[in-house]
């Protein structure tokens, strides 16, 4: 990136990176010279860099974790079944499930559901790992054993708790960090994987009895990133997305980052925007002259 600023002509300084040890951060962080922080990652290192920010008064953007619901009330907006059940693989699937913006939990109607579970389960038992680096890959890895490891023991503590796997539910043996793709019904407010985000390829499904339960079962999570919203009625769509505590929401779309729309979430999400003029404003003095 900094490369790439200097091949543009910028001013020398307008982007440096620097590596750090996680020691020298809160150095920095203290430093008279820098006047804002913005952090993407998890919610709980977001809370250390929140705290020492607060603690010398800079400003702070935090875009952090995510549980995003996928709430279908019907299948006609994208023509049925087979359209609806893609849109949702993919959704969850993205970067083998490891995007802040994925559809990690999967809320549908109870008339629907069972499509929709067998759907997924035959997307997601057809896919096949493979290098990331071959555009024939269905399926890449994990960011790391340890980030393996960790889906594998809350997805175990789910199936311990009365959960069941319908397809997939641990990790793939050989070489590379790669873990099968899942689709997990019946889990619980006991079970880790309802309130924890799950970051890899593995989808939650919720059955609920109406758009009031849709919406009850979507804001039970800490979580308030983004959210998506499929029916066929537009207002109806509409309705159910403005009762969501996210901040963002795609209705009958997926979720994009586009540099001309506003990104960030609410609750354990963090808070702030990235991206268009929101998003500049974040660090920008704006300033009152009064003449």
């Amino acid at each position: 990136m900094e490369q790439l600023f200097r091949d543009a002509g910028a001013p020398e300084g307008v982007y440096t990176n620097v590596f750090l040890h996680v020691d020298d951060v809160e150095r920095v962080i203290a430093h008279d010279a820098l006047q804002g922080v913005t952090f993407t990652g998890s919610d709980r290192i977001g809370a250390v860099v929140a705290e020492i920010a607060g603690r010398h008064l800079r400003k702070c953007v935090l875009e952090l974790g995510g549980s995003d619901p996928f709430i279908i009330l019907d299948f006609d907006a994208l023509g049925g079944l087979t359209g609806t059940v893609a849109e949702a693989a993919a959704a969850r699937l993205s970067n083998a499930g490891q995007n802040c913006v994925a559809a990690k939990r999967i809320i549908v109607l109870d008339e629907f559901c069972d499509d929709v579970v067998d759907g997924l389960a035959q997307q997601f038992a057809a896919l096949h790992p493979g290098d990331p680096s071959d555009p024939a890959t269905q399926l890449g890895p994990l960011s790391s054993q340890r980030a393996a490891v960790r889906l594998a023991s809350q997805v175990a503590d789910a199936v311990a708790k009365g959960a069941r796997v319908v397809t997939g539910g641990g990790c793939i043996e050989g070489p590379g960090a790669f873990f099968q793709p899942t689709v997990l019904t019946d889990v619980t407010p006991d079970m880790l994987a309802h309130h924890e985000e799950l970051f890899g390829p593995v989808a939650v499904v919720y059955r609920v009895k109406d758009d009031d339960e849709a919406i009850a079962q979507a804001n039970s999570s800490p979580y308030g990133l983004g959210g998506h919203v499929y029916c066929s009625d537009r207002e109806r769509a509409r309705a159910v997305a403005d009762r969501l505590e996210t901040g963002m929401i795609a209705i009958n779309r997926g979720m994009e980052s586009n540099g001309e729309l506003p990104f960030g979430g609410v609750k354990r999400s963090g808070h702030g925007r990235e991206l268009s003029r929101l998003g500049m404003l974040e660090f920008v003095n704006r300033r009152l002259v009064l003449m």
